[in-house]
């Protein structure tokens, strides 16, 4: 029998790499995440690997039970992607981060470094290239939802049963959704059957994540999982050709399932508008958003350019996202939050009424936000993507 290790501490993991023969000079508890116990270990290279560890609780709140077969998800879907994404976007900036090892009993992941900075904090640096670098998370999502439509999910490696899916994070992903009133009931008059709307939203549309098997998806992208470091370069790299570039790692896949790509869309958009509203609006959002669909009218043939109801999923979830996080994730004051949850509100309004015109641009007239420029879940689409409705 191993050892019980307490890799919920520096000294437990470090006594763990020891009795596995891993000489390293540190293991650092890193801060930030809520979920899981993570940690850079540095060998006496000083290369340096990141462990995961997911414990049955959170990491943040240990009264909070959180099924650690998370792990094994994000294991499986590390060791397929390279399989799957051979040979595609070879020139891309982007990719999904690398497995090292897995400790299924113990539920410990490790994987390479991506750096130390995501892309939620390198937004504001004057260097880095906003719309570049939203241009290939576009065309890299678009990648990913294409290349996986036929590929399972199960843990049992001999199944190709699609049905099999990640239920912790079908279970996680709907959290907004059957919270949404609590952000309507905190933050708006209740006057315009604001609840009503809410339960509507959860009912109809968060029911279907129980459901949708489109393809796989990262299942919590956002631009605090993209890692950004300087490019990796040979030495015989021409120095003007290094300047400026970033490597993307794509990180923190536990909540990986199968799904509608809509939603990983809707999710990274949303925060990219968060994003652009309050640190320089530097254009992330209508980067990610135009090549993505550009991309994915380019792999038609593997997955179909979306239709009405894809972009109103697209939409839905975006309005899910922008009223109900920023009252749990402070992004400005109260009053800059209430206009938060009513630009997500107005985009639900719509979505459900099908008031493509509002949601378009072509009209703003009776909702929030900039008079005659629509509401801003598609602001800044080419006009050759936007779809007659």
């Amino acid at each position: 029998m191993s050892p019980n290790h307490d890799l919920r501490t520096e000294r437990g993991l470090s006594a763990y790499l020891a009795s596995q023969s891993i000489s390293h000079t540190s293991a650092t508890l890193l801060t930030g995440g809520t979920a899981n116990y993570v940690y850079r270990v540095t060998y006496p290279s000083g290369q340096t690997t990141i462990y995961k560890h997911a414990a049955p609780y959170l990491h943040s709140n240990t009264s909070f039970a959180f099924d650690p077969s998370r792990m094994d998800y994000e294991d499986r879907i590390l060791e397929l992607l390279p399989l799957l994404l051979k040979n595609k976007l070879l020139d891309s900036s982007v990719h999904a981060v690398g497995v090292k090892s897995y400790d299924c009993d113990k539920k410990l992941l490790g994987i390479e470094d991506g750096g130390k900075r995501h892309l939620k904090d390198a937004y504001t640096d004057p260097a880095l290239d906003v719309p570049s670098v939203g241009a290939s998370l576009g065309a890299w999502l678009a990648t990913l939802h294409a290349s996986t439509v036929l590929t399972p999910l199960s843990l049992d490696f001999n199944s190709q049963d699609l049905e099999e899916n990640n239920k912790v994070a079908v279970n996680v992903y709907r959290h907004s959704y059957k919270n949404l009133s609590t952000a309507f009931a905190d933050f708006t008059d209740l006057s315009n059957g604001d609840i009503e709307l809410a339960q509507q939203i959860n009912d109809e549309y968060g029911s279907r994540l129980e459901h949708d098997n489109e393809c796989i998806c990262h299942g919590d992208f956002w631009p605090g999982n993209v890692m950004v470091k300087p490019h990796s370069v040979s030495s015989e790299t021409k120095e003007e050709e290094r300047q400026g570039r970033v490597d993307l790692t794509v990180v923190d896949w536990e909540m990986t399932r199968r799904g509608t790509s809509a939603t990983d869309l809707a999710q990274f958009c949303a925060e990219s508008f968060l994003l652009d509203r309050f640190c320089g609006n530097r254009g992330l959002l209508p980067a990610v958003l135009n090549a993505y669909l550009s991309h994915r009218l380019s792999l038609s043939s593997a997955l179909p350019f979306p239709d009405k109801e894809w972009f109103r999923r697209l939409a839905i979830h975006w309005g899910v996202h922008v009223a109900f996080w920023p009252t749990r994730v402070e992004w400005t004051d109260r009053a800059g939050t209430q206009d938060l949850v009513a630009i997500g509100k107005e985009v639900l309004k719509a979505a459900t009424e099908s008031k493509w015109d509002v949601l378009f641009g072509s009209t703003s007239e009776g909702y929030v936000d900039v008079p005659c420029v629509g509401l801003p879940v598609f602001r800044g689409l080419e006009e050759r993507f936007t779809p007659e409705f």
